[in-house]
């Protein structure tokens, strides 16, 4: 039985400048792009599109006050991401934690994908509030940006054993 196995259920996770300044971007981020949403939905005609098929073609119209519903929704999850990276044994990652430096980086990108997470909202009320012409690039952009984020934090963390 080794004696210096790495547990990550043992790691404290404390304040840092790097994890700090992430999270005052996040609040700071938060309020714009809730700004921005409440805008958009003063802004908005009385009828919005709330649904789009698989071609990203409108096909359910319905107040834009609706469309706060998932931006709500997104950013609730976001919350919960940036809770979650203070307990970083709930943090499922594809490759196996196994030293400090591995967990440094989960919690950055948790952090990270939270703040992106915001511009997920952002995109969403965007689409439906504040295009001529709505359609699904936006928010298919900000997941493009999650699953680059993701892969490169993955790869980042395999590394740094």
């Amino acid at each position: 039985m080794e004696q210096n196995k790495f547990d990550i259920k043992k790691v404290k996770v404390h304040r840092t400048t790097s994890g700090t300044v992430l999270e005052m971007a996040f609040i700071l981020i938060a309020v714009i792009v809730w700004g921005l949403i409440i805008w958009m939905v003063h802004q908005a005609p009385d009828i919005v599109p709330t649904h789009f098929d698989g071609s990203g073609n409108p096909n359910a119209y319905g107040s834009p006050v609706r469309v706060t519903i998932p931006c709500l929704i997104i950013t609730i999850a976001a919350i919960g991401c940036m809770v979650v990276a203070y307990f970083p044994r709930y943090i499922n990652m594809p490759v196996e934690i196994t030293n400090i430096r591995q967990v440094e980086l989960t919690i950055t990108s948790v952090r990270v994908v939270s703040i992106t997470l915001l511009l997920m909202a952002l995109a969403v009320a965007y689409t439906m509030l504040g295009m001529s012409s709505p359609n699904v690039f936006p928010v298919l952009a900000i997941v493009g940006l999650l699953l680059v984020e993701i892969i490169a934090f993955t790869v980042l963390i395999h590394k740094a054993k």
